[in-house]
């Protein structure tokens, strides 16, 4: 009995120490960051338009591996150089920029996102506002450009990207009788929440079993590379392993892979839908409308059978000005062009890949 009341005795000890120098010291380091448990509060849901970014906030989001970002905010929720007021009505003209991640601008500062060097370029003649968040797909698309242009912000132009991945992300968004979004709450326990958040010791745990969870999936990543270019286990490379992963994510593999595009393809529907209320919209208010298509890594990799197709069918039936960037990350070496211009083991331009999109859109888009 003595010896348990001594191992209790101690538990509380060494738990009352490490809450109070967590509290103390810990959290001021930068080791305390660790993306899992951030709450990334400044993501924000939305009964208008799914979710978005919170107005006029300036924080450091890591992104991937190892890649962070400064976000910041203007005071309608866009992603910008600077906290800054934002008019309805602008000075001069006024691009719009809509999309998902790629276009939010994944794992680098604005300045060299592609929002951040069109604001750049055509700072004398426009504003740009970009209002591309990660996740983003046509029904958002539809849902935000209504939801501001109904509150009187006015737009010259826009720019609208479509990405491979929005398809599936359109396929889960769900509306009520009324046609709003039906927000689902992330399910967290307060009492978990706690203690992660106050004791490097359960921090700490979390971090290895993370760790052990990451190790467990490259090694089957790994596996899978090998298979895929009939290598021995041990000779595959840790880019062969990332370049896999790159090539070989559900999220584009539809483009390709007969079976995941007919579980996918009502998302296609879906998508086409909103897309024809967002053109109608853009037309009613007198709004230039550019749709521009690009890769992921895996349709350079393969054959695209579907994506680049359907809405280039779909844009010829409707008028509307598609530019594809397919040939921009086209070449002889595939492999090389998609390391070259992706973050590594991701499917986001890095910063190559992002002036790549840039020079191209200023060559094909009459600003």
């Amino acid at each position: 009995m003595k010896k348990i009341t001594k191992i209790i005795g101690f538990l509380i000890i060494l738990l009352a120490g490490d809450f109070v120098a967590s509290n103390l010291f810990f959290k001021k380091k930068e080791f305390w960051e660790y993306d899992r448990l951030l709450d990334h509060y400044w993501r924000v849901s939305s009964d208008i338009y799914h979710h978005g970014l919170m107005e006029n906030i300036d924080v450091i989001e890591p992104w991937g591996f190892s890649l962070k970002k400064r976000l910041i905010t203007n005071s309608i929720g866009f992603r910008d150089y600077s906290i800054r007021k934002v008019s309805k009505v602008p000075e001069k003209k006024r691009l719009l920029l809509i999309g998902d991640s790629a276009i939010e601008g994944a794992g680098y500062d604005y300045e060299f996102t592609l929002g951040g060097r069109l604001q750049n370029h055509l700072s004398e003649e426009y504003e740009v506002l970009n209002s591309a968040v990660g996740s983003y797909s046509p029904g958002v698309y539809y849902k935000k450009i209504s939801h501001f242009i109904n509150e009187g912000y006015k737009f010259d132009k826009t720019i609208i990207f479509l990405d491979p991945s929005d398809i599936i992300d359109e396929l889960f968004l769900n509306f009520d009788t009324e046609g709003n979004f039906i927000i689902e709450k992330a399910k967290s326990s307060k009492v978990s929440n706690f203690f992660l958040n106050n004791f490097l010791i359960f921090r700490t745990l979390l971090r290895v079993s993370d760790g052990t969870e990451s190790l467990k999936n490259f090694l089957k990543l790994k596996y899978k590379a090998s298979k895929k270019l009939k290598k021995n286990f041990f000779d595959t490379s840790n880019e062969d392993t990332m370049y896999y992963r790159m090539t070989h994510v559900d999220r584009s593999a539809w483009t390709f892979d007969d079976t995941l595009f007919r579980n996918y393809k009502d998302g296609l529907l879906k998508s086409e839908k909103y897309l024809d209320k967002l053109i109608n919209l853009l037309r009613e208010n007198n709004i230039d409308i550019y749709f521009v298509l690009y890769p992921h890594p895996s349709q350079i990799a393969y054959n695209d059978l579907y994506h680049q197709p359907y809405w280039t069918n779909w844009a010829k039936k409707n008028n509307i000005n598609l530019i594809s960037l397919y040939s921009d990350f086209q070449g002889e070496d595939k492999r090389k062009i998609i390391l070259d211009t992706f973050i590594f083991g991701d499917l986001h331009w890095n910063k190559n890949g992002t002036k790549i999109v840039f020079d191209s859109l200023l060559n094909k888009i009459n600003f």
